[in-house]
């Protein structure tokens, strides 16, 4: 079956953990075969009575993995939490694909709220590791289709928030000192830009906190795992 990839940021404990979790599924997995084989007496086989066999155990193991029950690797332990979330989050629906326009596109083209990960402000991100993991392409396809149609309504949102009230200040002054912009005129366009209320801010955190990317639901899914 055809696989796709995915890289997500999370926390240095919980892929440690994830590792240990897949740790456990292999000696589960060894196990199972082991005992599958001496169940089919293929020690004592020979010929044809061997090799149909040993095709019951491949077959017998396939399935088993197929269904989440074996899981021995970090692929197969996060396909079957990802199933899982994906049931939580009732997100098992009919998508349609994704408009081509913006396949590929961030996940959070406009940003995320640190609340988002459970911090402050001003507290560095937590996600300070890599995973990169391959899903069934059924799974895979079905998590990137929804999450894209379940947050398009908050990033349409967002888009016109962004219309409205633009970068802001800090970015604008940023930006042009990046490009090399003269100062004054970086000030002077800095000091007319519109600036937003906190209720009106706090909106746009709300819209932020309602998207939800694939790397947000593998996280999840990582979570679940290594309880």
């Amino acid at each position: 079956m055809p696989l796709l990839p995915f890289v997500i940021a999370l926390e240095p404990d919980d892929r440690q953990a994830l590792d240990e979790v897949v740790k456990q599924g292999r000696k589960a997995e060894g196990e199972w075969l082991t005992e599958a084989r001496k169940r089919e007496g293929i020690r004592y086989l020979r010929g044809e009575a061997a090799r149909e066999a040993r095709g019951r155990v491949r077959t017998e193991f396939a399935r088993l993995r197929k269904t989440g029950k074996l899981a021995g690797t970090r692929d197969l332990v996060v396909a079957r939490e990802v199933r899982a979330e994906l049931k939580r989050r009732k997100m098992t629906g009919d998508y349609k694909p994704v408009p081509a326009a913006d396949a590929g596109a961030p996940g959070r083209p406009l940003g995320s709220s640190p609340r988002k990960q459970g911090r402050a402000a001003d507290e560095p991100t937590k996600l300070s590791a890599r995973l990169a993991v391959r899903l069934p392409a059924d799974v895979g396809e079905q998590l990137v289709r929804a999450c894209y149609w379940e947050s398009e309504p908050a990033v349409k949102a967002l888009r016109e928030w962004q219309d409205l009230w633009g970068d802001g200040p800090e970015v604008i002054l940023r930006d042009a000192a990046r490009n090399g912009a003269p100062g004054m005129l970086a000030l002077f366009a800095a000091a007319l830009a519109p600036r937003p209320d906190a209720d009106t801010l706090l909106k746009k955190v709300e819209l932020q906190d309602l998207i939800v990317t694939t790397g947000d639901v593998i996280r999840s899914a990582v979570k679940h795992a290594i309880l």
